[in-house]
């Protein structure tokens, strides 16, 4: 499976992940505004020296697959990775405060009381050729 994820590129779309929530979401202007954009499958950390999937819930194909060949490559990646040894679910207080390296963690949000007031505040810091970007971008 490494073999297969190291020489996989897969193509993300925003839309596709919002489809999975709803039809109409993903037609929204937000969502539909972003290109595909193709990353490879494995991103190597050049500060710990470890490989990492790049994977998400926007992934919609991988190159050169048919879709049902590459439907299947995705759904096993992702099952990978999702084991639930690798699985952390946050029992939120306030205060909280989680960080994550987006190399190499997948994340997803979840129902919460919608009567309840929530105020979500991010960061997202870019990464650059000192994360290792270069090495997931496919060669042209």
């Amino acid at each position: 499976m490494r073999a297969r994820a190291r020489n996989a590129v897969l193509r993300h779309r925003y839309a596709h992940s919002r489809a999975n929530i709803s039809a109409e979401l993903a037609k929204g202007d937000l969502f539909a505004m972003w290109s595909d954009q193709l990353w490879r499958a494995m991103w190597h950390n050049p500060v710990n020296g470890r490989d990492a999937l790049y994977i998400a819930s926007h992934v919609c194909a991988v190159e050169g697959l048919d879709e049902t060949a590459g439907r299947a490559l995705i759904d096993e990646l992702t099952a990978w990775c999702t084991r639930p040894a690798y699985v952390y679910c946050h029992a939120w207080v306030p205060g909280d405060v989680l960080i994550w390296d987006e190399r190499a963690t997948l994340h997803r949000g979840r129902p919460w009381p919608y009567d309840q007031a929530r105020t979500p505040a991010s960061i997202c810091v870019s990464v650059g050729p000192d994360d290792g970007l270069e090495s997931i971008r496919p060669a042209a």
